[in-house]
């Protein structure tokens, strides 16, 4: 009996020893990894290309910009995060027409209703062809559904070189806002312009211009031309009680020196009287120090949490294109997006160009 026992006694200290080995070299037991944390910053450059827009219903940001040949629409939750969205082209121009060509500045609204694009294109091999046309989408998700074609939209008394329509909302009533030439005489100036629209896709009455490159910081241009440039206007205003701006590009955009810049609608003033736009100045322009030239072409967009007490916080945010090197007017342009802020009176407040690389706060909520 000892003998056995002794046997035993053996074998198991040999299984012991094994086991022991074996913990050294190859852990058996379950690992439960800790939860991936969401991150919670961003660094710009965004995603590549120029002209950004975003709109945003239902929870979903909507983001476009300019391809050249098609438009497409990339859908997310998160701004920080929209290098991962994917782009759905969700419209192609029948070639040999007057809007197959150099397709700009695509902007999505949603208007009683509907879903609209509007654009900039030409017919290929013309010059001087550059309009404004109009889609149109009844889908609740404009990557969805069908895109129809509604035609040109432009001022039918003067009908000039046009690009970068935008929609101005006050009250009830719609205007188109854009950048276009006095004339062909005055080709390559330009000009900011606004008309009432009787419907998403067209004017009622005629073009007013309500901004012309007369500063220095219109006139920068990568050549000596200097006659200048006002163009990509946006609406923007913090809520229905305060000031309403058009906030626009000025100079040539091949420059280091293209820039945001404000005009401002007076208290109670008519949005079709030019004399009515006034405090026009730059907001927002390159930086040397972090490595931004040419700032311009904006777009906006809100982010928003909401807190265990029901009580919702907002942050107001900004979308633009820039260069990372300087003098280089072909030189690729890059989205990028930082956070606006206001001043007492109302107006907004860009602070200074971030450069890329740099680790952004998430906007809140994300």
């Amino acid at each position: 009996m000892r003998k056995i026992l002794l046997i035993l006694s053996v074998a198991s200290i040999s299984l012991f020893a094994q086991s022991c080995k074996k913990s050294k070299t190859e852990d058996t037991s379950i690992r439960v990894d800790p939860p991936v944390e969401q991150a919670k910053s961003f660094k710009n450059p965004l995603i590549d290309g120029a002209d950004p827009f975003v709109a945003q219903k239902d929870g979903y940001y909507y983001f476009l910009s300019t391809r050249g040949g098609d438009i497409a629409i990339a859908k997310t939750r998160a701004m920080s995060k929209l290098a991962t969205a994917a782009n759905k082209v969700v419209w192609t121009p029948a070639q040999n027409t007057e809007y197959s060509a150099d397709i700009w500045a695509p902007e999505l609204h949603f208007l009683s209703g509907k879903w609209y694009i509007y654009f900039a294109a030409s017919q290929s091999g013309v010059e001087n062809s550059n309009r404004m046309f109009v889609l149109e989408n009844g889908n609740a998700d404009p990557t969805q559904g069908t895109w129809t074609f509604k035609g040109k939209i432009f001022d039918a008394t003067n009908d000039q070189w046009a690009i970068d329509g935008s929609i101005l909302t006050i009250g009830d009533k719609n205007y188109l806002i854009w950048s276009g030439w006095e004339s062909v005489s005055e080709r390559f100036k330009q000009l900011i312009y606004i008309a009432p629209m009787s419907n998403p896709w067209t004017l009622s009455g005629p073009r007013v211009p309500i901004s012309t490159p007369t500063n220095v910081w219109e006139k920068y241009e990568p050549s000596s031309m200097g006659i200048g440039v006002n163009e990509g206007p946006i609406a923007l205003q913090r809520d229905a009680n305060s000031p309403l701006f058009v906030i626009f590009s000025a100079s040539r955009y091949t420059s280091d020196n293209y820039c945001l810049a404000q005009i401002q609608l007076k208290e109670g003033g008519n949005p079709l009287v030019a004399a009515d736009w006034i405090n026009k100045k730059q907001v927002f322009g390159r930086s040397d120090n972090n490595g931004v030239y040419g700032p311009g072409h904006n777009g906006f967009f809100t982010s928003s949490k909401t807190d265990d007490k029901g009580g919702t916080q907002t942050e107001n945010w900004f979308i633009y294109h820039a260069r990372s090197v300087p003098n280089q007017p072909n030189a690729a342009r890059t989205s990028r997006m930082q956070k606006l802020t206001w001043n007492a009176d109302g107006s907004p407040e860009f602070g200074t160009a971030i450069g890329t690389n740099v680790a952004i706060p998430n906007p809140i909520g994300e």
